[in-house]
């Protein structure tokens, strides 16, 4: 019984040589020190490189956004002017057709002036007379421009706000000195028709052509017109400034302009107020009132009876 028990020990002991002998000769993996600098260095550079990419990516972005907005902001403003040296450009030849008209009434002998028809002249002297519109322009633009300072920062152009500012400073001192001319106009006009019995001549139009400042005012019309011609290309030059200031096509300002005046068609036409008025209502026809109006009427009725009476 002893023997067998030598055997396995002897066999223990030669398989705890032999996995001895395989852990002695399995060759071990190891990275060398330039390489495990090396991978740390790399994933360091990664991360690096990820956190450069997502904050670049982000400001590029911004960026973009911001010249885009500055842009648009630029776009409004240049627009706004170049609608209004359009209105400017079409009282110009409203006023060169009244300048053409009144050269010709200022020719007229005065002393002749009621044996023409009225009838040839009523026309000619309401187109003179009527009609001259006040110099306006959208304040939306500017207002946005000149009270919100956020819009100043992100133009970073300080010659194209001070281009604007002059700009826009032009076009309100014009308006009010274009305001004062009309309205003075209109007070020579009304204080013709107010006061017919004071100024000579048979008809209104004679007194209107025999009286001294309406005659200097219409003979200004041609004054006037060149004045409008001056102030639209005045506007035109200096958004012109300003679109190079900014590096602006100045057909993109005038194609902006276009489409703010483009009609956004819809179906139906603009409502009129012509469209709501109705026929007055018949006394008859007012029953919510019937007895408010019945008790009105003995009222009326008694007071007459008792006068009679």
């Amino acid at each position: 019984m002893k023997k067998p028990a030598a055997k396995k020990k002897k066999n223990a002991v030669k398989e705890e040589t032999t996995s001895t002998a395989q852990k002695k000769t399995t060759p071990k993996f190891r990275i060398s020190p330039r390489l495990r600098n090396w991978i740390r260095e790399s994933q360091f550079l990664a991360t690096t490189l990820s956190i450069i990419l997502t904050f670049g990516t982000t400001l590029l972005v911004e960026h973009c956004q911001r010249v885009k907005d500055r842009k648009l902001s630029a776009m409004m403003v240049m627009g706004n002017i170049e609608t209004f040296s359009r209105k400017v450009d079409d009282m110009a030849q409203s006023m060169a057709r009244r300048d053409s008209i009144a050269t010709w009434m200022l020719s007229l002998p005065q002393d002749s002036l009621d044996f023409i028809p009225a009838s040839e002249m009523v026309d000619l002297i309401n187109e003179v007379v009527a009609g001259i519109e006040f110099l306006t322009h959208d304040k939306t633009a500017e207002s946005i421009f000149s009270s919100n300072i956020e819009t100043w920062k992100n133009m970073q152009k300080f010659q194209f706000i001070d281009n604007v500012g002059s700009c826009f400073s032009e076009m309100n001192a014009d308006e009010n000195y274009w305001k004062e001319w009309v309205e003075g106009f209109e007070a020579a006009v009304n204080d013709v028709l107010e006061h017919p019995d004071e100024h000579p001549g048979e008809r209104t139009v004679t007194k209107l052509l025999r009286n001294v400042v309406f005659r200097q005012k219409i003979e200004s019309f041609h004054v006037r017109q060149s004045w409008l011609k001056y102030i639209s290309a005045k506007y035109r030059y200096l958004n012109q400034r300003s679109a190079r200031m900014m590096d602006i096509d100045y057909q993109e300002a005038e194609d902006f302009a276009d489409e703010r005046l483009k009609e956004v068609e819809i179906n139906g036409t603009e409502p009129m107020q012509s469209d709501f008025r109705t026929k007055p209502l018949d006394v008859n026809s007012l029953n919510t009132l019937r007895p408010t109006i019945q008790h009105i009427d003995s009222i009326i009725h008694n007071k007459k009876g008792k006068t009679d009476d």
